[in-house]
This record gives structure tokens, C-alpha cells and sequence, in this order.
């Protein structure tokens, strides 16, 4: 079979689908003058080629037995109010405002050094703040007695 004649059967083939289709679109007509020919050279035979290497896996799938479950989270710390008693019992904090506050944590974290001062984190955490200024002044002998233990 020539390729003018595949070139027809090709035509008549999708101009069958178009009616079948219902579609309204122009038909598609060809003859030999407009096909050109071309002639190729034989190609050799070309060796197989070996399969492609599998892909990657993508990333979330998983191999293997499933991963053990997280453990639950613990529930949150709760944080007392320091008891009326038990401060007595504090040593009286040579500060009595935020300012005055803030000057002894600063020069104390100068005294202690990098690694000890960052330790001052830990002892506003235990009373329950995250930062310096959140300290109410009922807890200033809780931090300042807790910082000194840290010098101590």
C-alpha cells in the first residue's frame, strides 16, 4: 500500500468520525496532487535498548513497615501563683520595679556568662513567663531567688 493511498484512507477515515460526530466543520478533502511524496532511505535496525532505570519514589510514599505512632503530647505545665507563705520564706529582691528588674537580669546574665545566663530562661519559665516583662511584681523574690541559686 502506497502512502497516497494510506493518505486517503486516513481521510475518508476522520471525515467519517466528523459526521458520525455531528460536528459542523469542513470536510477534509485531499488528492494525490497534494500529498507530496517523499522518499526516505532504509533505516538499519537498530539494536533494543535496555529499559530505563525505575523511577525515584516520590517523596511520601512510603517503604516499608509503617512508622511507629508519635507519642501523645504531655498536657501542659500549670503554673501556681507563688504561695503568700512560701515567699516569706524568699529572700526580698533588691528591686522593685520593671526597670530595676531588667538591670539585675541583665547584669546577672553578664556575670553568669553565655551558658549559665541562658539559664535565666528556665527559671522565668518555672514561674511561668516567657518573657522578662510579663514578670508581675508579686514574683520578683521568686526570680531573683531563682537566679541567685544559678550564681550559687
Amino acid at each position: 500500500m502506497s502512502l497516497e493511498a494510506k493518505i486517503e484512507d486516513l481521510t475518508e477515515a476522520i471525515n467519517a468520525l466528523v459526521a458520525a460526530m455531528g460536528a459542523d466543520r469542513t470536510v477534509v478533502t485531499t488528492t494525490a496532487a497534494m500529498a507530496p511524496v517523499i522518499h526516505l532511505p532504509p533505516v538499519a535496525p537498530v539494536a533494543p535498548v535496555a529499559p530505563a532505570p525505575a523511577p525515584a519514589p516520590l517523596y511520601g510514599v512510603m517503604h516499608g513497615p509503617a512508622p511507629e505512632p508519635a507519642p501523645a503530647m504531655p498536657a501542659p505545665p500549670v503554673f501556681a501563683q507563688p504561695d503568700p507563705a512560701q515567699s516569706a520564706a524568699l529572700p526580698k529582691a533588691p528591686f522593685t520595679d520593671k526597670k530595676g528588674l531588667i538591670d539585675y537580669v541583665m547584669s546577672s546574665y553578664k556575670d553568669l556568662g553565655v551558658a549559665k545566663g541562658a539559664q535565666i530562661q528556665h527559671v522565668l519559665v518555672a514561674l511561668g513567663h516567657q518573657n522578662i516583662n510579663d514578670v508581675k511584681p508579686e514574683n520578683y523574690d521568686a526570680l531573683f531567688a531563682g537566679v541567685e541559686a544559678l550564681k550559687g
